[in-house]
């Protein structure tokens, strides 16, 4: 039974992973291009990193809660926190309470809640034989890098909004948005495709 729900599941999982690394792609270009000519697309990064957050709890349900442990129970609380940390994170800058550091490292925490889901439900999924051995290594990777912003928790909590002012390590936590914005969009996009055929 719990089989067969889980064949159900695939082409919706398929479309949100689809949606997710959509989504994840379009706030990386939207920072580049901000940096490179401004105007309005550091806004649409910052809609499109809460944006991310909600579609990761989504898929993180869907593709997840299929598997019936405690495990499957963790990765989806680190989801949902790590989803509602991540709309924080964009609220903060687009209402301008805070400026983009502080916004930053909020967001970051959030990725690390959402690295957390990531890193439980590849494990839970590495003895599916439908899915290759290198997707799921592929998410294990991305979600060692996203955890790595659990190192922006101090900067969070003493509200630090300058670069210069926090410790390396804080610093060092913004490191994980290579996994967000580098892996995660790539592993999103191969387990659509897996889920969609």
């Amino acid at each position: 039974m719990v089989q067969g729900t889980e064949v159900e599941r695939r082409p919706t999982v398929s479309r949100l992973a689809l949606a997710t690394a959509v989504v994840d792609l379009l706030g990386v270009a939207s920072l580049i291009i901000f940096f490179a000519v401004g105007g309005p697309f550091g806004f649409i990064n910052d809609v499109a990193n809460g944006l991310l957050g909600l579609l990761s709890l989504a898929l993180a349900w869907h593709w997840v809660v299929s598997r019936r442990s405690g495990w499957s129970r963790v990765a989806i609380a680190a989801a949902a926190i790590g989803a509602i940390v991540m709309v924080v994170g964009s609220i903060l800058i687009i209402f301008d309470i805070t400026g983009w550091y502080l916004a930053g490292l909020v967001s970051s925490v959030g990725n690390a809640f959402l690295g957390v889901w990531l890193l439980v439900a590849n494990r839970l999924h590495r003895p599916a034989p439908e899915l290759p051995r290198g997707l799921i290594m592929l998410g294990t990777t991305a979600a060692a890098f996203m955890i790595i912003g659990w190192l922006a928790i101090p900067g969070v909590v003493a509200r630090l909004d300058d670069p210069q002012l926090a410790p390396w390590y804080v610093n060092a936590g913004l490191l994980n948005w290579m996994g967000t914005y580098l892996l995660y969009p790539v592993w999103c996009l191969w387990l659509s495709r897996r889920h969609g055929g």
